[in-house]
This record gives structure tokens, sequence and C-alpha cells, in this order.
């Protein structure tokens, strides 16, 4: 069965299930490997700015709700 044609209950079901720790270890550094180029480029400024932004934001959401 294809991931598209998954009902919802398939989908939360597959949320509750847990992952074996071997095949987490494996992922993770499966996703390590796929990802060492890219992260070790710069960030682009535009980016950085963005995620100043959000982290501004979240800090004055969060002592506003205090």
């Amino acid at each position: 069965m294809r991931v598209q044609e998954m009902k919802m209950s398939d989908k939360n079901q597959m949320r509750k299930s847990q992952i074996a720790p071997e095949v987490a270890r494996q992922i993770d550094e499966n996703l390590k490997r796929l990802y060492a180029d890219s992260s070790s480029e710069a960030v682009p400024d535009s980016l950085s700015q963005l995620l100043t932004a959000l982290r501004n934001k979240e800090i004055t959401s969060r002592s506003d709700n205090a």
C-alpha cells in the first residue's frame, strides 16, 4: 500500500509505534552521511535573519504567557 493511500487511522497507528533503537541509529547515521556536505555550507543571510526573527517571536510569546 502506498503512503498516499493510507487511512488516517493507519497513519495514527504508525505514529504510535516505536522504532527499534538499532533502526533509529541506522537512520541517524544515514541522514548524517546524506547531509554532511550541505551542513558545512554557510546559511544564507536571509534565512539567518528569518531564524533570528522566529526565535525572538518565540521568546516574546513565552514572556507574554508567563
